[in-house]
């Protein structure tokens, strides 16, 4: 597989975004005493011309690569504004962050920047990022973007900064399996602790997660439990300052996932959740082995690869609530990509027609889904629209997290939401709560400390709301 952004098929796409967040905390030291440029005055379509500088971040920066991401995202461009000369640079995700700050510090960044709405709060408060609210409004963005995408990009009341795609967590299983054995997907904590309990009987793991490959996605299992049991509601309350991260809601949380890896739900015991790498583990899923596996929908790629191969089938269902009042069929969303404008760009006009189009030509969009498994827009998703031979297994979900979207039946992730400080704190610490090395309480005050400290430094993302209370 071909990956158009910055999406593995088999480790998350937060992966690139942790590079990102990372370096969050670095960006004041480089923007100190900075300024920007007076934004250029709109120009008719017919006059967009001059030269469009766009960094695109891939996983893979090869010819075939380029070509491709050329082909659905720069030619179809092109043909609606011919007078703009696109320059393409593709960038390796790794030091893109670093290489970014430097370049707008020096004057020298691109037309159009990929961020994220972590790094972008800094940016934005420097004078660094463009108000597009005139364009939101010209082009009816509310009406057309989600919500929660528009939410996201709004810093001191102006909107600079657009998501371009996004993702959920989900369960997935092994379809043939639960046929097999009468099984369903479970839908609140008593019917997945029975469930659990006959695949243990049966010799099967219940869950396939493992970190070996990959140590963050632990990251993935805990940002599930964060919306399985304390809820949307109490993230949302916590991410406004209206409760702390110590809430007995997120003590019933961490504990409960901790029981559930001393139960031996993940790969059967710890030892092996750290040990099994991401071919096994989606080897097992696949075989049998182990009947479930709670991740984002940048997993689809990976399972029908590895189902094909066994000849066995998966499906998916939304993350069961696992306490009181939790409501089912919710959706954590993560965003996958984001842009900016960059406010000094000699060529505003030509930034800002390329979203305009981004945002208006769906096609090359669904041909990126069909071919290479990308994300969509976070727009309305239409399945009737996408082209023959597209997964699915892809349309079945995003339909489901569209509908979730339009409601605010949604939820929260911890590598999007939470801040660069509570987020590097929890990578870091994680993994002790399942070996024992770190109590609950401590991990909490702990991520609770680091996430106040981003928020006294207004250093939070923009938090969208939730109807999922």
């Amino acid at each position: 597989m071909i990956n158009l952004s910055h999406r593995s098929t088999y480790k998350s796409h937060s992966r690139r975004w942790r590079i990102v967040v990372a370096a969050a905390a670095v960006v004041p030291l480089l923007l100190a005493g900075c300024s920007s440029s007076e934004p250029e005055e709109d120009v008719p379509a017919g006059e967009i011309g001059g030269t469009l500088n766009y960094w695109v971040p891939l996983d893979t920066v090869d010819d075939a690569t380029v070509a491709d991401y050329t082909r659905l995202y720069v030619d179809p461009f092109k043909k609606q504004y011919p007078n703009v000369e696109f320059k393409l640079s593709p960038q390796n995700n790794e030091g893109l962050t670093q290489k970014t700050q430097t370049a707008l510090a020096a004057g020298q960044a691109p037309d159009i920047i990929p961020l994220n709405s972590t790094l972008a709060i800094p940016f934005a408060e420097a004078g660094y990022l463009a108000d597009l609210g005139k364009l939101a409004e010209d082009e009816g963005w509310k009406d057309k973007i989600f919500p929660w995408a528009m939410d996201m990009g709004v810093i001191d009341g102006k909107l600079v900064v657009m998501p371009v795609s996004y993702e959920t967590l989900v369960l997935f299983y092994n379809k043939t399996l639960f046929e097999k054995n009468g099984w369903k997907p479970p839908t609140d904590r008593a019917s997945l602790e029975a469930l659990a309990g006959q695949m243990q009987a049966a010799g099967i793991v219940p869950f396939a997660n493992a970190n070996a490959d990959y140590a963050g996605a632990t990251e993935h299992v805990l940002s599930c439990f964060f919306n399985q049991v304390a809820g949307p509601g109490k993230i949302y309350d916590a991410l406004t300052g209206k409760i702390p991260f110590t809430d007995q809601a997120f003590v019933d949380t961490v504990d409960l996932m901790v029981d559930y890896f001393k139960r031996g739900y993940f790969q059967g015991g710890v030892k092996q959740y750290f040990s099994t790498p991401d071919t096994q583990k989606m080897a097992k899923l696949a075989n049998g082995g182990t009947g479930m596996f709670v991740s984002g929908s940048w997993e689809i790629g990976g399972m029908n690869e590895y189902f094909e191969k066994s000849g066995n089938e998966w499906d998916w269902a939304p993350l069961p609530p696992l306490a009181p009042g939790v409501p089912s069929d919710v959706f954590p969303l993560a965003v996958g990509d984001a842009v900016a404008v960059n406010a000094a760009s000699k060529n505003a006009s030509a930034a800002k027609a390329y979203l305009k189009w981004k945002f208006t030509d769906t096609e090359a969009n669904w041909q990126a889904i069909k071919d290479f498994g990308d994300l969509p827009l976070p727009v309305k998703f239409d399945a009737s629209a996408a082209p023959e031979g597209t997964d699915p297994g892809f349309l079945t979900q995003y339909t489901a997290l569209s509908d979730a979207s339009l409601k605010k039946q949604v939820g929260y992730v911890t590598w999007s939401s939470f801040g660069s400080a509570a987020d590097s704190y929890i990578l870091e610490n994680e993994d002790r709560l399942l070996t024992g090395d770190l109590s609950t309480r401590d991990f909490l005050e702990g991520m609770n400390k680091a996430f106040q400290k981003d928020r006294e430094e207004g250093l939070i993302p923009p938090v969208f709301e939730t109807a999922a209370r």
